[in-house]
């Protein structure tokens, strides 16, 4: 944790050190509105992906100094539809992604709060493509404590660490005429390769590709599980759910550096399959109602999977432009049997789903050769 403050203030950007109570630090930048550096008691290994680039003050400084959308990595918050706000040209999307500089990094203003807290603001004006205009946003980002979900059973007695945080993100727009007009909060959480996402879903879900592929051995869909072995070969992609099958919680295992000892990150967000859930797949721009996306980046240096999830959308016309969104995340390391546990306890997955899983598994597909379909196996 030292360092990457210590790196960080000598590239002229300081993080601010948030503690609670239950010994959780944290580390939040200005600079970009991100929530940086998880730490649990007596541990300097982030629970978070941080930029390797912000190894040193020299390469830090470089780095900030350099152009195009800086990502040091965290937990930030972004709006949606992706299609409206970062894609230029739906034909060239890969080519023509650009993210609003007036959104990230944008103009965080630190906020104290009562006690353990923390809030950060960013007034800005998107443009929006499809419509061809410009509306005014204020996003605030408030970060509070969040209790050990696991305290009050055996697994809190078994080596386990922890440290949790709570956001409530808050969007409000331009009071504007045009109803048609209709942003959602994006929370974006950066987490290090290789890991395991676990999405519990209460039916069996039909996750489609925004972009890439993955092989039948990396992404499985069980009849209450989607289960992506994310970041140990292969290329950029990313997956998109829609609410009617989330059940609010995703996990993400990964082996630390530390011999037996394994990383759960848990996020619960709330879901609610009658919400205007505003983002859209990019080869089929108007069908909207996706609500949690996996994304797996595989970019030179920047290696990272992402939990991400939306939240319905608000609209520009008075009365009925301002939303608000409350998320908490839990994150535990230990040795891998209790961490395998906790994750059984929280995410309510079970080692036969798990099994099951493996067996029905996706096949190979890219979104060029087979736009947003996913095959299912027969399970033996």
């Amino acid at each position: 944790m030292q360092p990457l403050l210590a790196n960080l203030t000598l590239a002229g950007k300081p993080p601010v050190l948030l503690a609670f109570p239950d010994g959780t630090r944290l580390l939040v930048l200005p600079f970009g509105g991100r929530l940086l550096g998880l730490f649990p008691p007596g541990s300097d290994e982030n629970f978070l992906w941080t930029n390797p680039a912000l190894a040193t003050p020299e390469s830090a400084a470089a780095w900030l100094r350099r152009e195009g959308w800086p990502n040091p990595g965290g937990d930030r918050t972004w709006l949606a539809p992706e299609i409206d706000l970062f894609i230029g040209d739906l034909a060239r999307p890969m080519e023509s992604y650009v993210v609003p500089p007036a959104l990230d990094p944008g103009c965080w203003t630190v906020v104290p709060g009562a006690g353990a807290e923390l809030c950060l603001t960013n007034s800005a004006h998107a443009w929006l493509q499809r419509s061809r205009r410009k509306i005014g946003v204020d996003v605030s980002r408030s970060i509070r404590p969040a209790t050990n979900p696991l305290r009050d059973t055996p697994l809190a007695h078994r080596g386990l660490q922890y440290a949790g945080y709570t956001l409530i993100t808050t969007l409000e727009l331009e009071p504007v005429a045009d109803a048609g007009i209709r942003l959602g909060i994006w929370n974006l959480l950066q987490l290090p390769q290789p890991g395991e996402m676990r999405i519990p879903t209460s039916s069996e879900a039909r996750p489609q590709f925004v972009f890439g592929a993955a092989s039948a051995d990396e992404l499985t869909v069980a009849p209450r599980l989607v289960r992506w072995n994310m970041g140990s070969s292969g290329d950029n992609a990313k997956i998109g759910l829609k609410a009617l099958s989330l059940t609010g919680r995703v996990g993400y295992l990964r082996r630390t550096s530390a011999a037996g000892i394994w990383d759960l990150v848990v996020r619960q967000f709330q879901v609610d399959p009658n919400g205007d859930y505003v983002d859209a797949l990019w080869v089929h721009p108007y069908e909207t109602g996706w609500a949690f996306q996996a994304c797996c980046v595989r970019s030179g240096e920047e290696r990272f999977n992402e939990l991400e999830y939306h939240v319905p959308a608000v609209t520009a016309a008075a009365g009925v432009n301002h939303g608000r969104d409350e998320s908490r995340v839990w994150a535990f390391r230990g040795p891998g049997a209790t961490i395998a546990e906790s994750a059984e306890a929280l995410l309510g997955t079970k080692r036969s789903d798990i099994s099951f899983a493996r067996r029905r598994a996706v096949g190979l597909l890219t979104h060029r050769a087979n736009p947003r379909s996913v095959r299912r196996t027969t399970a033996p």
